[in-house]
C-alpha cells in the first residue's frame, strides 16, 4: 500500500471514530455532572446546560444496560438540579 492510500485509510478510520469519540464526550459530561451533583457539589449554569444537552445527546446513543441506567439516572439528576435553580433564580 502507497502512502497516499495509507493516508486515505488513517483519516477514513478517524471519520469513522469520530461519532464514537463525540459520543464518550457526551456520555463524560453527563455522568460527571450528575455525579458531582450526587456528591453535593456545584455545578455552573453553564456546566449543567452542557450536561443537559449531552445527557440528551447519550440517551440517543445506543448503550449497554448498565450505561443505559446511569444516563437514565443522570438524566434526573441534572434534570432536577435545573429546575431547583431555575427556581432560585428566575429570569
Amino acid at each position: 500500500m502507497g502512502n497516499k492510500q495509507l493516508v486515505l485509510v488513517a483519516l477514513f478510520g478517524v471519520w469513522l471514530g469520530a461519532p464514537a469519540s463525540a459520543a464518550g464526550s457526551d456520555l463524560s459530561v453527563c455522568l460527571d455532572a450528575a455525579t458531582k451533583l450526587e456528591a453535593g457539589g456545584d455545578v455552573t449554569g453553564n456546566e449543567l446546560t452542557a450536561a443537559e444537552h449531552a445527557c440528551a445527546h447519550a440517551e440517543q446513543t445506543p448503550a449497554d444496560q448498565s450505561t443505559r441506567r446511569k444516563v437514565d439516572a443522570a438524566v434526573i439528576t441534572v434534570a432536577d438540579e435545573l429546575r431547583k435553580q431555575t427556581a432560585h433564580h428566575p429570569h
